[in-house]
């Protein structure tokens, strides 16, 4: 029988689904830009899921609630903006399939959500900032190196898979050299196979996460509480 829903399976999506929703947040010198949304919901996306995973959300309707509601988020800042996002479609599936990714491994982790969170995030975002810190600092890595490294960034797969020409938006133009990248080293993601592919690959390793959470439990429980079979002594002869 299905337990009801407890407030914390309700309360950790509510709170990893509200600190996605920063990135929607108006800039000093201008409205809420979608194209940053999607910057910090990439980010954010993993380590959101290993949140809930950890906490040990039970419902996957609940664990989805915030992936869900950065959708119609996005939705809102692009009507709103004068910038457009081409397909944010794919792009949510793509963020979607960070989430999903995220949720499994915070399955095995069950309890212990803070480090799991911290590790995840920092690992995003040296991923996004590989390819372009050295351009910030000196000068942009060799193309080959850059091309590597923007495929491996979750900002550019989402980006990518939303419309964004990433490699020719001001943040990674010139830091990443893009100009130098020919098409032969990289091309961008496409959204219609990338977004749906990442949200696959997301959505099995869940299934594998909660998959041995599963039998790491019952292989506890049966340590604990070993059947009668092997615990009861046996009878006098």
């Amino acid at each position: 029988m299905k337990t009801p829903a407890s407030l914390r399976d309700f309360a950790v999506p509510v709170a990893v689904a509200a600190v996605g929703a920063l990135g929607a947040l108006p800039s000093a010198t201008s409205g809420a830009d979608p194209v940053a949304l999607l910057v910090w919901i990439a980010l954010w996306s993993a380590p959101a899921g290993f949140a809930c995973g950890a906490a040990g959300t039970r419902h996957p309707a609940l664990a989805a609630l915030a992936p869900a509601a950065w959708m119609g988020l996005a939705a809102v800042v692009d009507g709103l903006s004068p910038r457009d996002l081409p397909s944010p479609a794919w792009g949510a599936l793509a963020w979607s399939g960070l989430f999903a990714a995220g949720f499994g491994l915070g399955r095995l982790a069950p309890g212990r959500p803070f480090g799991g969170i911290a590790a995840l995030f920092l690992f995003s975002a040296l991923l996004a900032a590989l390819p372009v810190a050295t351009g910030h600092l000196a000068a942009p890595l060799p193309p080959p190196a850059a091309a590597r490294l923007l495929d491996l960034s979750p900002v550019t797969l989402v980006e990518e898979c939303a419309g964004v020409d990433w490699m020719r938006h001001p943040a990674v133009y010139d830091p990443a050299g893009s100009a130098d990248i020919d098409p032969s080293l990289r091309i961008a993601y496409r959204g219609s196979l990338a977004g749906p592919l990442a949200f696959v690959v997301g959505c099995a390793l869940a299934a594998v996460g909660v998959g041995l959470a599963r039998a790491r439990s019952k292989a506890s429980a049966r340590e604990r509480w070993p059947s009668a079979s092997t615990s009861a002594p046996s009878p006098r002869t």
